[in-house]
Parts: structure tokens; C-alpha cells; sequence
């Protein structure tokens, strides 16, 4: 079983990179969302892949390199910091699901 950790850190950190570089796709919606909207969505997205790059490596360190080498403060730094950048990621994606429906109302009233 040690190699889930090291195939989760792997989808994880090509999701992160998949989103990075493709963020810059949001700009498609300029015609029909508010440029400061748009703007704040595709720096959400590069941000959020940066991050979910990071989530990697950090799931990778902790419980696979520094598990080996049975350093216990590098797995705890690891742990707290996938702790932490959890939310945050969620709380990215969370804004770029309100904008998608800031998008959708004012479509809806155009029509």
C-alpha cells in the first residue's frame, strides 16, 4: 500500500497543473461576463492550480520521503500544511462556483 499516497500525489499534482495552464480558457467568457469578474476567475484558477501543485508535493514529502526516513517533524510540517491549504483551495473554488452563477443570473436577465 505505499504506493497510493505516491499515485494520489501524482493525480493531484497534475490536476493542479492541468488547471494552472489552463485557466487562461476562462477568458472565453469575456463577452459574456464582467471583465473584473473574468480577470478575478482566471488569477482564482492559476492560484488554485499552484496550490493543488503544492497540496502535492506536500502529500508526497509527508508520507512518502520523510515517512522513509522517519523524520517526524518534516510529517507534521507536511500534515499542517495539507491541513491548511485544503481550505483554501476549497474556499478558491468556492468563489469561482459564485461567480459561474453571478454569470448565469445576469445572463438570465438579458434574456
Amino acid at each position: 500500500m505505499d504506493y497510493v499516497p505516491t499515485i494520489f500525489a501524482l493525480l493531484c499534482g497534475a490536476a493542479g497543473w492541468f488547471y494552472f495552464l489552463h485557466a487562461g480558457h476562462a477568458a472565453h467568457l469575456r463577452p459574456i461576463e464582467a471583465e473584473q469578474d473574468n480577470a478575478l476567475r482566471i488569477r482564482l484558477r492559476r492560484t488554485g492550480g499552484l496550490l493543488m501543485f503544492a497540496l502535492a508535493v506536500a502529500f508526497y514529502v509527508g508520507f512518502t520521503v520523510a515517512d522513509r526516513r522517519g523524520n517526524a517533524m518534516i510529517v507534521l510540517v507536511c500534515l499542517v500544511l495539507i491541513v491548511l491549504l485544503l481550505p483554501v483551495i476549497l474556499f478558491l473554488a468556492w468563489i469561482d462556483m459564485r461567480l459561474t452563477r453571478k454569470m448565469r443570473e445576469s445572463l438570465k436577465k438579458k434574456s
